[in-house]
């Protein structure tokens, strides 16, 4: 599910706000992509149409952050 929200809205939701409060402060509405039942955040961007658009996607690392929390290093070949 993803849809936009205030800036002031989104700020009350516990978990996106580490995201939300790093955007420039003029941007009044905030994306907001949501997994019921999994995970919930604040989206900063960059989006494209398709993969494709980015070229090869090459996973340099992948760390556990906590449960149920990942971090994943990539970086893109055209």
């Amino acid at each position: 599910r993803v849809y936009w929200l205030p800036r002031e809205e989104a700020l009350k939701i516990p978990g996106i706000v580490k995201l939300a409060e790093r955007l420039p402060p003029d941007v009044a509405e905030i994306r907001v992509v949501e997994i019921p039942g999994v995970d919930i955040q604040a989206d900063g961007g960059p989006h494209v149409k398709n993969t494709c658009e980015v070229g090869e996607i090459v996973v340099q690392k992948l760390e556990s952050k906590g449960a149920r929390r990942k971090r994943i290093t990539y970086t893109l070949s055209p």
